[in-house]
Formats: structure tokens, C-alpha cells, sequence
């Protein structure tokens, strides 16, 4: 997905870990698929994955930290 193809309704997300710094990724939900920018560069593009693979890239997030000492 191009920017000129982004609904005018998309919101930007940043992560509560990122402390302000600008060291994160952006997420948008875009009716069907996860947009992903970079929160320093917000011009450089963005990569899109669909919600089915964002979904199981957080459930495996989430175990992977739940096994953190």
C-alpha cells in the first residue's frame, strides 16, 4: 500500500514503551491490514501486513516476553 492509497482515517499509534524518544514504530489500523512506520522518519513509507499475520506476530510477541525472567 502506497501513502496516496492510506484512508483519510487512519490514526497513528506509538508505543507506551517508547519513552518519547522516537526509538519506535508507528502502527495504524488500515480496515483489513497493520500499517508500520518508522516514528523518526514518517516520510520514508511504511510497510503494511495483513491483520491475520499482525495478530499472530503479537500472540508470539506476548509468549516470548511471558517466558522473560
Amino acid at each position: 500500500m502506497s501513502k496516496a492509497e492510506l484512508p483519510d482515517s487512519a490514526q497513528w499509534f506509538t508505543s507506551s514503551y517508547s519513552n518519547g524518544t522516537g526509538n519506535c514504530v508507528e502502527v495504524a489500523d488500515l480496515h483489513g491490514a497493520v500499517g508500520l512506520r518508522d516514528t523518526k522518519d514518517r516520510e520514508s513509507g511504511l510497510v503494511t501486513v495483513g491483520a491475520a499475520q499482525w495478530r499472530s506476530f503479537i500472540a508470539a510477541a506476548d509468549e516470548l516476553f511471558a517466558r522473560r525472567p
